[in-house]
């Protein structure tokens, strides 16, 4: 195993790369060393999870409502998450600022939220678009100031060069090493199996696949990047069929990305993970799915847009394989399908996790392991994310500090955060001032077990004119034609009745104080957040 020097701080005299250098901090001046930072993302992966089981509003305390059931399914769920959650803070309630991939991360990426960006599709690169086409993303940020920046899987949208589309990986700004590397569940050999009830459109598909978890591509890339941690050089092959290795510098701090495309769909783990999960644990029922269907029944019309036909689509499938009640084991079919997927993503992270715990400067690593945004699986009667509602906006966010006794010892914090706040706070742990143009609070008060003393709100946007903010109390939803929704979440924390258009004191009360909240968010600039 190689040596590692401690890291320090380059002398601010030697910058010298005009409009990204910044000066560096107090605690850059106090501490003389810059941290290494490992960069993990996991796609649609919700707060389904051991370390979220419990939290108020997740849905998996509907399909197990027994409390012991619960706690062994999230044990097997997400073993190695847990094991980073109880070195780390964990942000129970953090949002993402878009429910979708390409939006949400370029959010996250280049510190300007969807609405001021008006990037709220994938289609195209960002840099494509006027208004971020000169954008100083975190990694080239970071990597003007002195930092190593390197990569593999999905960290922006697409983990490749598209050559009609863009460089979707910014490998031209971001990155001094990048490799493109197929991502996701399949690899040599793959053949897929199918539930019965899987119904074989638009990528809504499950079942096992032949593989072993360790002949898949999201496993290699996991694996590339714990070697990289671990020695500090690391080969493989890329899609193109180049051999590239990556070697991290002595002489400087680096930023490794490690993006894995599980649990994103199709769900095709290997078999083993389907085991854990056996569809006679769950207790859903025929009153679920009717309790799914009144749920959606108060929405604006404008919200019933958002619906998808999925939900529906599985429980005639179901019963029109099994006959009544096939419906619901096509629901548990595809809950399994998900969860399995989601343990196989834990199984990947995990040699990244031993990675964290073992590499020589774990003293001197922050790790920082975040979803793109949540996921709706049945839920306000429907699939994927692409709404304005709890569960597809719900994330994960954990940040180890070992550097923090609170968040070495496994901290967690109810204060709403946002993946916005990302690009903020990494910068500042580095040393750095924060650049002009981004959004997000430092969450280091946070992290270090402080008492958050802002209000607190989180936004979300999906697609041009819709938003929703998130408070402690509540969820407020204003679509593009103006029409709303509201809910009280500290007693309805699966948003079942929209209080919007109610006549009480109480509703009319909040109804206006969240309009007011709504229309402070939106006009907030970079300089609003105190840092």
């Amino acid at each position: 195993m190689r040596g590692w020097a401690r890291r320090r701080f380059l002398k601010a005299s030697g910058l010298a790369v005009a409009g990204l250098l910044m000066p560096l901090s107090s605690l850059a001046q106090e501490t003389n060393a810059k941290p290494n930072f490992l960069f993990v993302a996991v796609d649609d992966l919700n707060h389904y999870s051991s370390f979220l089981a419990e939290e108020e509003g997740n849905f998996l305390s509907i399909i197990y409502p027994d409390a012991k059931v619960r706690k062994q399914v999230a044990k097997r769920l997400t073993p190695n998450m847990q094991r980073l959650a109880e070195q780390s803070t964990v942000f129970t309630r953090a949002y993402c600022p878009s429910p979708l991939c390409g939006p949400s991360r370029t959010a996250l990426m280049t510190g300007v939220p969807t609405h001021l960006s008006g990037y709220y599709g994938h289609d195209v690169h960002f840099r494509r678009s006027e208004s971020l086409k000169d954008v100083v993303t975190l990694p080239q940020f970071l990597k003007a100031n002195g930092y190593f920046t390197a990569g593999l899987g999905k960290i922006y949208h697409l983990e490749r060069v598209d050559e009609e589309r863009g460089d979707f990986p910014d490998t031209k700004y971001s990155w001094n090493e990048w490799v493109e590397a197929d991502v996701g569940i399949g690899g040599p050999g793959l053949e897929k199996s199918f539930s019965k009830y899987s119904p074989k459109y638009d990528r809504l598909l499950f079942g096992p696949s032949n593989l072993e978890a360790e002949e898949t591509h999201d496993f290699r890339n996991a694996k590339f990047a714990s070697e990289l941690l671990m020695k500090g050089t690391a080969t493989m092959v890329d899609l193109r069929g180049k051999e590239r290795t990556v070697s991290l510098p002595e002489d400087k701090p680096f930023f490794l990305a490690a993006g894995l495309f599980v649990p994103h769909l199709p769900w095709h783990p290997p078999a083993e993970f389907f085991e854990r999960f056996p569809l006679d644990e769950m207790e859903l029922g025929e009153e679920t799915i009717q309790w799914v269907r009144d749920d959606v029944k108060d929405l604006p019309d404008a919200g019933k847009v958002f619906l998808d036909h999925f939900f529906e689509q599985i429980i005639q499938h179901g019963n029109g394989i099994d006959g009544p009640g096939g419906g619901l084991e096509a629901w548990k079919a595809s809950i399994q399908g998900y969860l399995a997927t989601t343990a196989f993503a834990d199984y990947c992270l995990g040699q990244l996790i031993n990675a964290v715990e073992e590499h020589p400067e774990a003293d001197n690593t922050v790790v920082v392991l975040w979803s793109d945004h949540g996921w709706n699986l049945g839920d306000k009667a429907r699939y994927r994310k692409q709404a304005l509602w709890d569960s597809a906006n719900h994330c994960v966010l954990m940040i180890r500090d070992p550097q923090v006794k609170a968040s070495a010892k496994g901290a967690r914090s109810n204060r709403l955060a946002s993946l916005q706040d990302l690009y903020p706070t990494l910068v500042k742990r580095a040393g750095l001032e924060v650049p002009s143009h981004v959004h997000g609070y430092d969450l280091a008060e946070t992290i270090a077990g402080e008492t958050f003393e802002g209000e607190q709100m989180a936004l979300q946007t999906h697609k041009e004119g819709n938003h929703a903010i998130r408070t402690p109390e509540y969820r407020y939803i204003r679509y593009e034609d103006g029409s709303e929704e509201l809910y009280f979440w500290e007693v309805d924390p699966f948003e079942y009745v929209n209080r919007a258009g109610m006549l009480d004191a109480e509703s009319k009360k909040a109804l206006d104080d969240m309009r007011g909240k709504m229309d402070e968010v939106l006009e907030m600039g970079a300089g609003d957040y105190g840092r």
